[in-house]
């Protein structure tokens, strides 16, 4: 393949744009990668530099940072750093190579309008395009065992996955099918996770559990639902779905890192994993009022406090969240209806995501069906109008096989064959409320106990749903990540050290 090199002048970087990553393509312009790479690692011929950054990498040790824009489960064409979605810039900045992966997603069609990017495709393109990149090892800049995966929201779920599932055999037979080049890997080295969508299995549970009580939903216009009530029969199916969340949390037996002790969870908000919760949500709030006090001094703290004393309190430099119910009345609310996730109506993203290129929208959650008829008598109407749907999803293997392949837990500390990346970073908004905040803790939890990975999580103060992050806090840790000495990693990076 032909190296196509164009310098962008703003970026100051190199960049080789509309790059195919499989032989067999159905939507080229999702299923290809933008390659951007800083002027200092390329001489003007397209050929490789002996120069180093000036942050201490050559074209053969820099990182290289694998960003998808997967957002919503819908599929993505490859963005330049300029874009809004993209990080590209700050990475280009710090002189890393980056990559913008396009994928397949939820509504993709094909030339003859077969959609063709439902589970677990949008995860295959982006394998894809992890090995493509390391067969391009040594004919463009980048250490192609130092691939960092970005990604945001449902993108942020494929980062996590690209970090778990590392030379999976359950995706071969696509990779082999779209013409990936199979004779290389695809493992990672590092996943960068803001604010993943995973575990939609339990999802819905976790939703309930976490804003019980709270029956009031800000909406989401772009899904087509504004803020309202919830009915009397969701009201009813919130309550027995949060009642019903604990028992699969309790069985996950999750430890406290720092105690060991075993975290568990009542059907209130309660126990001791909501008191590490609760501990999280403490240190991101210090963290943000101490640089607060720093930079605006203690008036601004107190101005902030202000509307906050009843569930907040701040002193030399300690933060205590004094109830975590008061909290979520008034600082971190609900967003989406009930159930959050399998939409009753079919509306919700992960309800196409699921679907088929027959059916496009499908329920999925198979927690719903029993505590439907549980509510039957009493709601005889609305069990008429939506339990059938549910109903038919209970022995579908093929969905079961899209739901399994695109969930990390399923590939963490369970003996599912995949190769850990070493590092991961994950990073939620406090005010995140697309979904529960035990999603990206567990999956913290899960990771730090194969004892095989360090996991970097924080609740980021003050952010919503998106890029919650710290400024230039993402650069220090790769620059850390990808210094001389790295945690633990497995056999196949002892060479790289």
């Amino acid at each position: 393949m032909e190296v196509k090199w164009r310098f962008l002048e703003k970026e100051r970087c190199w960049a080789w744009e509309n790059v195919p990553y499989c032989q067999r393509p159905e939507v080229p312009r999702e299923q290809c990668m933008h390659i951007f790479v800083p002027e200092v690692f390329l001489k003007e011929n397209g050929t490789i530099s002996d120069q180093r950054h000036k942050n201490g990498f050559t074209a053969a040790t820099v990182p290289v940072i694998f960003e998808n824009g997967l957002g919503g489960y819908r599929e993505s064409e490859p963005f330049y750093p300029e874009d809004p979605k993209s990080g590209g810039r700050e990475f280009l900045e710090a002189g890393f190579v980056y990559v913008s992966c396009g994928c397949r997603g939820r509504s993709s069609l094909n030339a003859e309008g077969v959609r063709c990017g439902k589970s677990p495709l949008s995860l295959v393109d982006l394998k894809a395009g992890i090995r493509f990149l390391k067969h391009l090892a040594g004919k463009i800049p980048g250490d192609m065992e130092k691939i960092v995966s970005v990604g945001i929201s449902a993108g942020g779920a494929m980062s996590s996955l690209l970090g778990v599932t590392g030379n999976s055999p359950l995706y071969e037979r696509e990779l082999e099918g779209m013409g990936a080049v199979c004779s290389e890997t695809d493992h990672i080295f590092a996943a960068q996770c803001y604010c993943p969508i995973l575990d939609l299995d339990h999802a819905d549970l976790a939703y309930e559990w976490m804003f019980q009580g709270k029956f009031h939903y800000t909406g989401m216009p772009f899904v087509g639902f504004g803020a309202g009530e919830l009915t009397p029969y969701t009201k009813a199916l919130s309550r027995e779905m949060a009642a019903a969340y604990p028992e699969y949390f309790n069985g996950l037996k999750l430890r406290d890192p720092d105690t060991g002790e075993i975290l568990q969870i009542g059907k209130k908000r309660e126990g001791s994993a909501c008191a590490y919760l609760r501990k999280k949500l403490e240190e991101s709030a210090a963290k943000y009022l101490n640089r607060m006090e720093q930079e605006q001094g203690r008036n601004a703290v107190e101005t902030y406090l202000s509307d906050k004393t009843s569930w907040l309190s701040w002193e030399a430099g300690n933060v205590r969240i004094t109830s975590l119910d008061r909290m979520l009345d008034t600082y971190h609310k609900r967003l989406k209806k009930c159930p959050a996730f399998d939409d009753l109506d079919l509306i919700q993203a992960e309800n196409q995501e699921f679907g088929t290129p027959q059916q496009d929208k499908m329920h999925f959650d198979t927690f719903l069906a029993p505590i439907m008829e549980k509510l039957a008598q009493e709601y005889p109407e609305e069990s008429k109008r939506y339990q059938k749907g549910y109903q038919e999803i209970q022995k579908d293997e093929g969905l079961a096989d899209r739901k399994y392949r695109i969930n990390p837990l399923n590939f963490i500390g369970t003996g599912e064959k995949g190769d850990l990346a070493p590092r991961f970073r994950i990073r939620v908004g406090s005010m995140d409320a697309d979904t529960s905040l035990m999603m990206t803790m567990i999956l913290a939890l899960k990771l730090a106990e194969t004892g095989k990975v360090l996991a970097d999580y924080e609740i980021v103060w003050e952010e919503g749903h998106g890029r919650a992050d710290d400024p230039g806090e993402v650069i220090r840790w790769i620059h850390e990540i990808c210094g001389t000495t790295c945690f633990s990693l497995p056999v196949f990076y002892k060479d790289y050290l």
